[in-house]
């Protein structure tokens, strides 16, 4: 299966495109300005755990691109808390920018994003894992949930 043109990244890039520029025309402050700051810490702990699933990959030398066949079935580290780590980091990435921003229409582009990733990602990459480790990985689906 040759992998989609646009991949997560690149929907993750124009969901932070989206909502700095939905925040920059509509502003709907909903925290005072002290939590703003709050916002790093999901931006910090989203860049790690992506980082983290990432590096496994490569330690495991299996492809990281989405919806093409995987050499190893990563189940080991970040990936026994969650089986889409790198899915989880971009989310929690996202909702620490949409902290920072302070708007309400942030919170919108996060669970659009969502959706893409799970409709269009997340349910065919679980059926080609199934099909590429069989019961092997249909154990890990079950001792491991999807996202956190």
């Amino acid at each position: 299966m040759n992998p989609p043109k646009i991949l997560p990244p690149h929907y993750f890039a124009a969901s932070l495109i989206a909502m700095l520029t939905l925040g920059y025309f509509f502003e709907e402050p909903l925290l005072p300005d002290t939590w703003l700051l709050v916002g790093i810490a999901p931006i910090v702990m989203g860049v790690v755990i992506a980082g983290v699933a990432a590096r496994q990959f490569t330690k495991a030398k299996t492809n990281i691109v989405p919806l093409t066949i995987s050499t190893a079935l990563v189940t080991n580290g970040i990936f026994t808390v969650t089986r889409n780590p790198m899915y989880v980091g971009m989310v929690a990435m996202l909702i620490g920018t949409a902290l920072l921003l302070n708007d309400l229409w942030p919170w919108f582009v996060i669970a659009l994003f969502w959706l893409v990733i799970r409709i269009g990602f997340v349910r065919h990459e679980e059926t080609l894992m199934e099909q590429t480790f069989g019961e092997q990985y249909v154990e890990y689906k079950a001792r491991v949930r999807r996202w956190l």
